[in-house]
């Protein structure tokens, strides 16, 4: 597939970025989010950049089903996504690359033909959110009793920003974004419990799968904008050159 992202506006992007997270495949999440607009005119770059695909560098425990996940609430696999994690999360770079004014294409794209280029490479290092319910002590709110867990956050990616021409690495760098808390997830109906009465049939989940899935998009989101940050600072506001 052949993909060329050029003078895109905010508007095609927000179409392609939901092209992208409706494609169909096996698990019911996507991965991506919405991508902000630039303060000010976009700056046009003349130089284009190649993003091939991020390597999926994840440790197996956080790809696949084993006894320890077992014992979480939610713990994100493989299998959860409708596209996998490092298509997604090259293709969610390459739009906010097009968006800052980049010429963006990807690995099976020969437009670029002999024509001086940046090579952006990733690897993808931890990508993982985990829900755990805590024990068993519900919390009073005014008329509702609520159970709490514990939600765990890790998304650390490595960037390499290469010139193509001198096959020179000009950028190196790791992002990692992460967070760990507590939240009220459950709640209870307050007189099934006092009453000792069954709660699997009396408490509502407030906290799901969705919310964990959208905890993992915002601390991508935090780490592929800081990436493009230095990116466009490295070559800006003199673009490298690429005869060095």
């Amino acid at each position: 597939m052949k993909i060329f992202l050029k003078k895109y506006s905010i508007h095609v992007i927000a179409a392609v970025t939901a092209a992208i997270i409706t494609t169909s495949c096996s698990g019911p999440h996507v991965i991506g989010y919405s991508i902000d607009p630039l303060e000010g005119l976009p700056v046009k770059y003349a130089t284009p950049v190649l993003v091939r695909n991020f390597a999926d560098k994840r440790p197996v425990r956080e790809r696949f089903t084993s006894d320890e996940t077992e014992d979480f609430d939610f713990y994100s696999l493989d299998k959860h996504f409708k596209i996998p994690v490092d298509k997604s999360i090259t293709k969610a770079f390459q739009i906010e690359l097009a968006n800052a004014g980049f010429e963006v294409a990807d690995a099976g794209n020969f437009i670029i033909g002999e024509k001086p280029y940046i090579r952006i490479t990733g690897e993808i290092l931890h990508f993982n959110v985990i829900r755990q319910k805590l024990p068993d002590t519900p919390q009073y709110g005014k008329k509702t009793l609520w159970k709490r867990q514990q939600f765990t956050i890790l998304v650390t990616i490595k960037i390499k920003v290469i010139n193509a021409k001198a096959r020179k690495l000009i950028m190196e760098h790791t992002y990692s974004s992460n967070d760990s808390f507590a939240m009220r997830s459950e709640m209870i109906d307050v007189k099934a419990y006092t009453e000792g009465k069954s709660l699997e049939k009396s408490r509502w989940q407030s906290a799901d799968n969705y919310y964990s899935v959208q905890l993992l998009n915002d601390h991508l989101k935090s780490v592929l904008f800081q990436a493009r940050q230095d990116v466009v600072k490295l070559l800006s506001p003199v673009e490298l050159k690429l005869s060095e």
